[in-house]
């Protein structure tokens, strides 16, 4: 199924995406406290990486919520069938790699983290440097080595850049939960604040003891 065009007219954004289309830089970020204790639990339990877990979380949310899935393309607002999670990786030379896995619907933690792995076992250069980057593509890190309380990730100073931008930091105990302070940035001629909302509580909803992850 190929990718199909918002209709910006009908669109109920349609003020704010043309509001924050005159000369701005439409780029927010929100930083917030999520709860990670039974996500860390289940991922200790099966043996399963945490980051990558975390990658397939925040995958399955933005591909399950449409608003994530919107990109600014020269022809319109397109709604891309699927977003691929494109994150990083560390080196023991202290560089880092990006990679790319290509999201599957209905696909399990525990098979999206085998293939994560195999799939950056196989990548022979670290990260691809194109020119021309596929858009449909969502940018994931995380800064496992200090707590922060806010982020601002690179950004082109293009506004019409629309790659969804997330990290989080070192898990961190409060009051007998474990936390992780989560970054999420966006382009505000898409997404605002309520988006963020949505996105945290499906997040939550996936993070919650369950056997079908």
């Amino acid at each position: 199924m190929a990718d199909r065009y918002m209709d910006v007219e009908t669109w109920a954004r349609k003020d704010a995406y043309r509001l924050f289309s005159r000369g701005y830089l439409p780029f927010f970020a929100v930083t917030t406290p999520l709860d990670v204790t039974e996500l860390l639990r289940f991922t200790k339990k099966e043996g399963l990486s945490f980051y990558r877990a975390m990658v397939y979380i925040v995958s399955k949310a933005m591909n399950e919520l449409e608003p994530f899935r919107l990109r600014i393309r020269s022809d319109g607002i397109a709604v891309c069938e699927t977003v691929t999670p494109s994150y990083t990786t560390s080196g023991s030379d202290g560089a880092f790699g990006i990679t790319d896995v290509e999201y599957r619907p209905g696909e399990t933690m525990a098979d999206f983290c085998r293939r994560a792995l195999e799939t950056e076992a196989r990548q022979k250069e670290r990260m691809q440097v194109e020119d021309d980057v596929r858009d449909d593509l969502i940018f994931i890190s995380s800064v496992p080595w200090f707590v922060t309380t806010s982020v601002l990730q690179e950004q082109p100073t293009d506004p019409n850049d629309s790659f969804p931008r997330v990290l989080w930091d070192r898990i961190h105990e409060e009051k007998g939960r474990m936390l992780v302070n989560f970054t999420v940035q966006l382009n505000h001629r898409l997404l605002d604040g309520s988006h963020v909302r949505d996105l945290l509580g499906r997040m939550n909803e996936l993070m919650a003891p369950r056997r079908d992850l």
